[in-house]
């Protein structure tokens, strides 16, 4: 059933008409007898565990293509293999037996009955139960964590897929919207009025203030119109408030400078509209600064316009975000800025070496001023293993700021709808996986409500917000 659900094949009944898919034909050899007239509890046939790594086999006390003895009690099988199944053990005639839907699924299927074995005090099946029993309760704690405390997502690009008839509280296309945060237990939500590098002439920059303008607006008028169940939160005693009134907290911030064209007065326009944050750049240099990617140096880092920006930012209480700038506009922020800085959604250059994740040098300057890095969950910043990367891989980024400068220096911010997507984290009803792999770890309830949104907010509040 869990095979057909997700798209795979059923043989309908084993060797009696039923047409084999033609992959079957492989492995198939001599048939056997997968339900023979004996006691439950025996073992009816043995299976044998995939070579090279098998997560079953590692539950059950065996290694990767070890064997072991199975009941059996079926006349159907899968056929063909669903693609969110991995294939984890085949019978003596070729039959698949166990499949797994892990990192991306928390699903485990196995053809036999080891209720029945556990009957007979097998300890391998006993195991397998307790590994359920296992993730169920973390799962509870997880939710528990989420329900107590103010989980924020720092980063999505979800207002590029919203227009003036959008609903967030619909269920959408996107990896955003007020469902999905509701079953994450994400309480709130940074969305970004992102804009792409273009031409800096007069005429494209004031169309670039425009655009961010109107997105802004777009924004707080779909959230508008839900008010029993949204909130435009634009500090942290509203989004506390929201919390506590059981709303969803809909942040607003600008990801690339660009938006401010050649103006100081405009971020003050901004701060009206209630922006948090402001992202210095995106892929290319602008008037404040060079980039990470697509750069030219041409500044050396801030430029004098910059340094400008940076300052009037700090006078209005709008977080400086250093994600996606280069490295000499990170060190000439960290110089100038007076309040703690952001990088709202980066990751960590020692785990994965591309220019736009920070260093281990950053990210102590960053702690030690007070400041937080929020991890991204784009694959090309997490892993060099395009289509492999997961949740794990995400955690072991969380861990080594936490290694190098603590629980209080680190938080999340996926770029939903921007390009963050990894296995087994899809969108907002999926964050809560990565907190059941944190508790897995060994964190504790305190360092997870900082990392999942406490920090975040205090550097909101450190700002003045």
């Amino acid at each position: 059933m869990l095979n057909v659900a997700l798209g795979g094949t059923l043989m309908q009944d084993l060797y009696k008409g039923s047409p084999l898919p033609p992959s079957l034909y492989k492995r198939l050899s001599t048939p056997i007898n997968h339900s023979p007239e004996i006691d439950k509890q025996e073992g009816a046939h043995t299976i044998t565990f995939t070579k090279g790594y098998s997560m079953l086999a590692e539950i059950m006390g065996h290694s990767a293509g070890d064997v072991m003895w199975v009941n059996s009690l079926h006349h159907q099988a899968i056929g063909t293999l669903s693609k969110e199944l991995q294939l984890e053990a085949v019978a003596p005639d070729g039959i698949i037996e166990a499949a797994v839907g892990y990192p991306n699924k928390p699903i485990i299927g196995v053809q036999w009955h080891p209720e029945h074995m556990v009957r007979g005090g097998n300890e391998e099946m006993k195991a397998l139960f307790a590994f359920f029993v296992q993730e169920s309760a973390l799962f509870a704690q997880a939710k528990n964590i989420h329900s107590k405390s103010i989980v924020l997502d720092s980063h999505t690009d979800t207002p590029m897929l919203m227009d003036a008839e959008s609903d967030l509280t619909i269920r959408g296309e996107g990896k955003v919207d007020a469902i999905k945060m509701e079953e994450g237990k994400v309480s709130a939500t940074i969305m970004a009025a992102y804009l792409p590098q273009g031409k800096r002439t007069s005429e494209e920059l004031l169309k670039a203030q425009d655009f961010a303008l109107n997105k802004l607006k777009t924004i707080e008028s779909i959230v508008g119109k839900h008010k029993d169940r949204l909130c435009y939160a634009t500090s942290v005693e509203e989004i506390k408030k929201a919390k506590k009134n059981g709303l969803l907290s809909i942040i607003p911030a600008i990801e690339n400078g660009y938006a401010l064209g050649k103006s100081l007065t405009i971020l003050e326009e901004y701060r009206r509209r209630g922006v948090v944050y402001i992202t210095l750049c995106h892929n290319g240099d602008n008037d404040l600064c060079d980039a990470a990617c697509r750069s030219n140096q041409e500044h050396g880092g801030l430029s004098t316009f910059g340094r400008e920006v940076v300052v009037k930012m700090n006078d209005l209480g709008i977080l400086v975000d250093i994600s996606h700038a280069s490295d000499d506009t990170i060190a000439d922020v960290l110089e100038v800025s007076r309040c703690p800085i952001i990088a709202s959604h980066s990751s960590c250059r020692a785990l994965c070496p591309h220019p736009r994740n920070l260093t281990d040098e950053q990210i102590c300057r960053i702690a030690q001023a007070g400041g937080v890095v929020q991890i991204c969950l784009y694959e090309d910043f997490i892993s060099e293993q395009r289509g492999l990367t997961s949740v794990q891989e995400v955690a072991n980024h969380i861990d080594h700021i936490v290694a190098l400068a603590g629980y209080e220096a680190v938080g999340i911010g996926s770029d939903f709808d921007g390009g963050g997507d990894l296995l087994g984290c899809h969108g907002s009803n999926d964050l809560i996986n990565l907190t059941v792999e944190l508790l897995r770890r060994g964190y504790s309830e305190e360092q997870l409500i900082a990392i999942l949104g406490g920090n975040f907010l205090r550097v909101m509040e450190a700002a003045g917000r």
